[in-house]
């Protein structure tokens, strides 16, 4: 992928060049800028986020979102072990909260102590839909861009109902 990223840098610099040699440096400056304004500001966004996963989990929140969850867990992902269920839990506590990241290893161990093919598509496409309550990537994302009007539910409505289908789709089409 990074050979495609600096194929298109190089053409793009050297189009430019034709273009209008100008801008050639201000526009890697400007450009370097934003991404380093960008990062700083998800790297940021992602350690309160963090420091609130780790607060939730101290004071045993996780525990329990993940004990209301586990209700669904055995619908969703039948015949799996205790193990599972546990990471399945907490990978979908986190992406409920908003927290991608934090609930990457929790799945990629959930899917690792998967036996059912089935259960691991559920499981990925459960993920690629991802039921936000508070979108905190896009809304940082927003912030960045001074976007004015707020996304939340119009965000949770789209989630919820592409989740749902997902599920409905995954449970017909996938022997």
């Amino acid at each position: 992928m990074s050979i495609v990223f600096t194929a298109v840098l190089i053409v793009s610099i050297i189009a430019l060049l034709f273009i209008n040699p100008s801008l050639v440096m201000s526009s890697l400056i400007e450009g370097a800028t934003k991404s380093v304004n960008f990062s700083v500001l998800m790297f940021c966004i992602y350690a309160i986020w963090l420091s609130v996963l780790n607060i939730w989990h101290q004071l045993r929140f996780d525990t329990f979102l993940g004990n209301k969850l586990k209700i669904f867990l055995y619908k969703l992902f039948p015949g799996e072990s205790d193990i599972c269920y546990n990471y399945l839990s907490v990978n979908l506590s986190a992406n409920i909260l908003g927290m991608g990241s934090a609930a990457t290893p929790a799945g990629i161990n959930a899917v690792e102590n998967m036996e059912r093919r089935k259960n691991r598509i559920m499981l990925v496409v459960i993920n690629s839909t991802s039921i936000q309550l508070i979108p905190t990537t896009i809304l940082a994302m927003r912030s960045a861009q001074n976007a004015q009007h707020d996304i939340i539910l119009p965000s949770l409505i789209c989630t919820v109902f592409s989740t749902f289908l997902a599920i409905i789709l995954v449970k017909v089409f996938v022997k």
